[in-house]
């Protein structure tokens, strides 16, 4: 029985890829191109490369086209482990760009998660982080601003939790994190380069020093052709 076309589009653009024929970076043709080139309607093009960035294979620079991806970054779901350490473990250099940084006032969910009175004083960061200048994680970062009070937006440039070990003298215990799947708002899909409606994948992470008490609230998204979240189990 015939393959769908669309099926028959991905495995030629896969195997180009095994192949070495498309490499890491390399632009793809363009919907309309592939369309020609396969005597499909558009729709159909599309959900062949909808599947392959979903699959990890390519990933959309919106405005620029749909290009090959590098291998996903492995995240494991164990452990309480920085962005700049995983990307340090990749060899691949990490930019953080500070969009937001101002000053509020807790509200009852952020109160709930850093143990503080609605009404209190917290510090509210967005930023995107990215590996070798590719965008793929989106921040936004609730933080009790008493503990606080000399932080800054060039100090979160670099990494949060080099400041808070070796700057601060406190030390990381652990975190309480939820994973899901979602689609990108059109502000996330600005921060990160894709298209709104893209999947992501989500993290609300609540992480606690070793006194026991939350210094921060972090909604976090990252971009789902970039990676893949892993977990090691042990049967009980």
């Amino acid at each position: 029985m015939a393959i769908p076309i669309y099926q028959v589009i991905e495995n030629d653009i896969k195997r180009d890829i095994k192949a070495g024929r498309l490499q890491q970076g390399d632009i793809i043709p363009s919907e309309n191109e592939l369309k020609d080139m396969y005597k499909v309607s558009r729709m159909t093009v599309r959900q062949a490369l909808n599947n392959l960035v979903n699959d990890g294979y390519l990933y959309r620079h919106k405005g620029k086209g749909t290009f090959v991806s590098s291998r996903k970054i492995e995240k494991s779901i164990h452990g309480v482990r920085g962005f700049t350490e995983e990307m340090e473990s990749m060899n691949k250099k990490v930019s953080n760009k500070v969009i937001s940084f101002e000053n509020k006032i807790a509200t009852e969910e952020i109160a709930d998660k850093l143990f503080l009175n609605v009404g209190d004083e917290i510090i509210y960061i967005e930023r995107v982080r990215s590996g070798d200048g590719e965008p793929v994680l989106f921040e936004q970062l609730h933080l009790p601003k008493a503990l606080f009070k000399d932080l800054n937006k060039k100090i979160m440039t670099g990494s949060f939790y080099n400041y808070i070990e070796n700057s601060l003298n406190m030390r990381i215990s652990h975190t309480i994190q939820s994973i899901e799947a979602k689609l990108s708002d059109q502000k996330t899909a600005s921060a990160l380069n894709i298209e709104k409606n893209q999947p992501v994948l989500f993290i609300m992470r609540n992480t606690f020093l070793s006194n026991g008490r939350p210094f921060e609230y972090v909604k976090s998204y990252y971009r789902a052709d970039s990676y893949r979240f892993v977990q090691h189990a042990v049967k009980g």
